[in-house]
């Protein structure tokens, strides 16, 4: 027997306002959201690496 196939309501290619959404990318919010999910990480990453070069410097200074 053939098997009918169902039709998946979540990927319909005929949603007009979901491919108008794909279409236009990604909104404001979500683009400053990106950004400033970027900025941060490289200030964590800043902020790390100024912690590690002063816990080394006091390690080197501590042994002689």
């Amino acid at each position: 027997m053939a098997r009918k196939e169902q039709y998946d309501w979540l990927d319909d290619p005929f949603d007009e306002k979901k491919n108008a959404q794909m279409k236009a990318g990604m909104s404001g919010g979500s683009k400053l959201a990106v950004v400033l999910g970027c900025v941060g990480v490289l200030v964590v990453l800043l902020v790390l690496a100024v912690f590690m070069t002063l816990g080394l410097a006091s390690a080197v200074g501590s042994l002689s």
